[in-house]
């Protein structure tokens, strides 16, 4: 797994690194800042956005599937994840690794929610701010989430005999963006009545 990290001071010079490879603490054993180095951010001025459970929708979302049958969960991946966009143009091994991200990162945020033969999902970015954006140009972002699923053995496979969507809509604003697949348990008549179509 990989950490986004940037400079403390300035906030600049995002790039992703190994978590492996950071300190611990900001702070040496004799109680000293350190000089160089990567450490979590622990600050009180910022506490991490905390995510309800699997399945319990945030204060500021709705309810996507209000009214619908079968049982509901909601995966929700950490903020200020780089995030891939139809629109760009990266070097294969950036896009690469970015999309490797992605999934492990919903592979690790889906680790609650049970096998399941056949969803409907709802992918929702939330952005940094107020902006008009064409929630479909992530689709790439949001093609890695579901792979990550896949891996994670909560679907057999992400084919249309066994998933619907992602449908892509725009959420509330998250302090460094982040994306959230909700996934709604079709019903075996849900299934058999989309199959005969």
């Amino acid at each position: 797994m990989r950490a986004l990290v940037a400079d403390a001071a300035t906030g600049r010079r995002r790039r992703l690194m190994l978590i492996s490879a950071l300190h611990a603490s900001a702070f040496t054993t004799a109680g000293v800042p350190r000089r160089s180095g990567y450490a979590p951010d622990v600050t009180e001025s910022a506490p991490p956005t905390a995510v309800p459970p699997v399945g319990v929708p945030g204060e500021e979302e709705p309810d996507w599937f209000e009214g619908m049958p079968g049982r509901q969960f909601r995966v929700a991946l950490p903020p200020r994840l780089t995030l891939l966009n139809a629109n760009q143009r990266l070097h294969h091994h950036k896009r690469a690794e970015i999309t490797r991200v992605l999934r492990r990162a919903a592979w690790a945020a889906s680790r609650a929610v049970p096998p399941l033969e056949r969803v409907h999902i709802i992918g929702v970015l939330h952005p940094e701010d107020r902006q008009r954006r064409d929630p479909a140009n992530w689709y790439p972002s949001f093609k890695a989430c579901v792979d990550g699923l896949v891996d994670q053995g909560v679907l057999a496979d992400d084919d249309h005999t066994r998933v619907v969507g992602p449908d892509m809509r725009m959420g509330h604003v998250v302090a460094g963006a982040r994306l959230v697949l909700h996934i709604r348990d079709l019903t075996p008549a849900e299934m058999a009545a989309d199959l005969g179509k």
